[in-house]
């Protein structure tokens, strides 16, 4: 989605599904993964030369945030916001940009918010809030309606929002995220069946057959105390192996946010990404051969809260905080400045955590003029041959004139590539998933005490101290003792998250590093309280990467000595 209201459904999101739900009194599970430890994959490629330029718009268009190709290779379907119009319309244009031709301009409906994806019969285009239907085609559309989109009704849960969903190539499977009180608040990753449905209610399309992906259970049958059974769970972004895998933003440790790759004929998660930086959308090469995804990982904005790996056991109380400050809210306008930039890796991801312990992807966001003024917003798409792709970027709110653009389309060319044919569809019957009519409650029992044992090494202790009155506090401390999910990461020493509100949170740490890497986290006193407001201050280092922001004067954009 791209207006303002997502952001903070988004935070609401990063709570919950970053909120580890703790069963009390399990043993160890004798099949866990664990995530912290780097699988053997082939050796990473080098980086390759490419080039970006800008694609006209009509001097009427501010923005094309959310874009795709159609079929024919040709055109583009895009969100598009329209100097006097009052809602955003999907519209089509040429890669060139000629051809442009708004299709719901002169509809009533809202259409839209998130990335239109076209379906193969070059008719129709579905987005979350609605799907247009047009005759005799979407690129020579003379008639154009909106039909309504109806989302299944979850047993035994009430659904308190939806937060992001896309399409499969395959026309039929939609996957989305459904935050859901069950009746402990959870997120639910479902994939369901694109259906017309026409009978006496009228003409609809619904989401049919549904299978719950992930956030159904709190943790696999015999797992440890305060390892919660997460990995997978979290915001859905894209089909990848066009139509095998699921990607979603989910959470491996404390504090960071890293795509998972969920495969869909089997149910089996793997981590895509380990870098300790911020990752979000996912955008797949039509060859399965690449990807490329939103990440911060090319400034150090978010590194202080996530620059020394922890387990995920203070994540509840601190994931709302640190997805607020992804972004920053500009009074007076409708979109928050983004600082992301784009980063794309070969199909198995990252091969380290640490740049210099291996490949982390190339950086893509490279123009003299980003991050001082212009910053990736909204999606990519990738040219059927995986040689190109088109995405948006966002102008600095502060630096756009009334009635100016807010940003600029770009065409990135991987100069030395040759056109390759795409993957064949894929779809999966995901009979390991649970059918959403036989979904059962959420057990939510957690413990206030106990011992979370190391992977590798140590344990951690961990106590919570209850809130003395109804504005006061919950406490939630962790003492570390050579604790190693890894190896390579020894933690001592101890950090506690008090939550007052949803929204209001106090972290405060003391630890130190040992291993194969040494630093330290001191954090003193950081207070959140929602829209990127903050103080305290966050002091770390990693070797030789050393970080200390003072949450009052913002965190660092990438432009020097600028802080928002």
């Amino acid at each position: 989605m791209k207006k303002s209201t997502y952001l903070m459904c988004l935070c609401c999101l990063a709570c919950l599904l970053h909120s580890p739900v703790f069963i009390f009194g399990q043993k160890a599970a004798t099949n866990q993964t664990n995530y912290a430890l780097m699988p053997k994959l082939p050796r990473p490629p080098k980086p390759e030369p490419f080039k970006v330029s800008t694609i006209p718009l009509p001097e009427s268009v501010l923005d094309a945030v959310l874009v795709n190709y159609l079929p024919d290779a040709q055109h583009l379907i895009m969100e598009v916001t329209i100097a006097g119009a009052k809602k955003s319309n999907l519209a089509i244009m040429k890669d060139d940009g000629t051809g442009f031709k708004c299709l719901t301009c002169e509809l009533p409906e809202n259409i839209g918010g998130e990335m239109p994806v076209p379906l193969p019969d070059g008719k129709r285009v579905y987005t979350p809030t609605g799907i247009l239907e047009c005759s005799p085609s979407i690129v020579d559309c003379k008639q154009a309606r909106i039909l309504p989109l109806v989302y299944p009704t979850v047993p035994g849960g009430k659904t308190i929002a939806r937060i992001a969903s896309n399409m499969s190539q395959d026309g039929v499977h939609v996957a989305y995220t459904l935050l859901v009180a069950r009746p402990t608040p959870s997120a639910l990753v479902l994939v369901s069946e694109l259906t017309r449905v026409s009978d006496e209610k009228g003409e609809r399309y619904e989401l049919a057959k549904t299978k719950v992906i992930s956030g159904d259970k709190a943790a696999l049958p015999g797992a440890p105390d305060f390892r919660p059974f997460f990995f997978g769970g979290g915001e859905v972004k894209s089909f990848t192996g066009m139509g095998k895998y699921l990607t979603t933003i989910s959470a491996f440790e404390a504090g960071n946010f890293d795509i998972a790759k969920i495969d869909l004929t089997t149910g089996e998660v793997t981590r895509f990404t380990r870098h300790f930086s911020y990752d979000e959308g996912v955008y797949p090469s039509p060859d399965g051969k690449w990807l490329i995804f939103q990440s911060h990982r090319h400034t150090t904005r978010m590194d202080a809260f996530s620059l020394i790996p922890r387990p995920l056991i203070v994540n509840n109380a601190l994931a709302p905080g640190v997805a607020e400050w992804r972004n920053e809210e500009v009074e007076g306008f409708r979109d928050a400045r983004r600082y992301y930039g784009l980063t794309m890796t070969d199909q198995y991801g990252d091969r380290a955590r640490l740049p210099e312990d291996g490949y982390t992807g190339q950086n893509l966001t490279t123009a003299s003029d980003n991050l001082t003024k212009y910053n990736h917003f909204g999606n990519l798409t990738w040219h059927p041959s995986s040689t190109r792709g088109i995405f948006w970027e966002q102008k600095d709110p502060r630096k756009v004139k009334k009635g100016e653009a807010m940003g600029r389309l770009r065409i990135i060319t991987f100069t030395s590539r040759k056109p390759t044919v795409p993957l064949k569809i894929v779809t999966p019957t995901m009979d390991w998933a649970t059918n959403l009519e036989d979904l059962k409650p959420l057990n939510s029992s957690q413990p206030t005490e106990g011992k979370l044992v190391g992977l590798v090494s140590g344990h951690a202790n961990i106590s919570t101290q209850k809130a003395e009155s109804p504005s006061g506090e919950t406490v939630f401390k962790i003492e570390y003792v050579n604790f190693s999910d890894d190896g390579q990461y020894v933690l001592n020493g101890s950090e506690t998250i008090g939550q007052k509100t949803f929204w209001e949170a106090t972290w405060n740490a003391d630890i130190t590093v040992s291993g194969k890497h040494k630093g330290f986290l001191k954090v003193e006193n950081a207070k959140f309280s929602g829209r990127s407001h903050g103080s305290g201050i966050i002091k770390t280092q990693l070797d030789n990467r050393k970080i200390e922001v003072d949450l009052s004067k913002g965190l660092p954009t990438g432009v020097p000595g600028e802080l928002r």
